[in-house]
């Protein structure tokens, strides 16, 4: 019950205009549909879950090198009521950051292999540039580290001057 709490409102700070009840319930069908595929169609469940969160590790690993290197670079606190207002100086969108997230996570993405090709079939495009760097790395899932640091690389050199600029901004 709390996930689906926690996803519905996570629904809702997208900007989905609707109800907390309908995300709720929106998020609760995309469970249950989910669960009854584990259950019922799938031929076991620890396989497909980990080639999932290895799918999932690397764009959080580049969202994770984004928000450190974000942190570190900046010498001031942040202006937490200028967070929540889209006109204010953190702006509401940061292309910059959102262009290292896709671009580490097609990376990465690439450096892991799915080591469930039977079991989660769906997941066999990754590791596209395994064979560049030798298919022994395939068992490392390289590509969720190569994220972290890229991402971490990119965005403290990418980000320094749009944080110098908010922090310049006043309050």
């Amino acid at each position: 019950m709390l996930g689906i709490y926690s996803s519905g409102l996570t629904l809702l700070t997208l900007g989905i205009k609707i109800s907390r009840p309908a995300a709720a319930a929106i998020d609760g069908v995309i469970l249950t549909i989910g669960t009854i595929w584990v259950v019922f169609v799938s031929q076991s469940f620890l396989g497909p879950f980990q080639s999932f969160l290895i799918t999932l590790g690397v764009p959080l690993a580049s969202w994770a090198g984004i928000l450190v290197a974000d942190i570190f670079a900046r010498t001031k606190d942040y202006d937490e009521p200028a967070l929540y207002d889209s006109a204010g100086r953190y702006g509401a969108v940061d292309w910059t950051s959102i262009g290292i997230l896709a671009v580490s996570s097609v990376i990465g993405w690439g450096l892991v292999a799915n080591m469930f090709a039977e079991e989660a079939s769906w997941n066999n495009w990754q590791g596209y540039f395994l064979p560049l760097v030798g298919e022994h790395w395939a068992d490392a899932n390289l590509g969720v580290l190569v994220a972290l640091v890229l991402s971490f690389v990119a965005a403290w050199f990418g980000r320094r001057g749009r944080i110098r600029r908010q922090e310049g901004t006043a309050a």
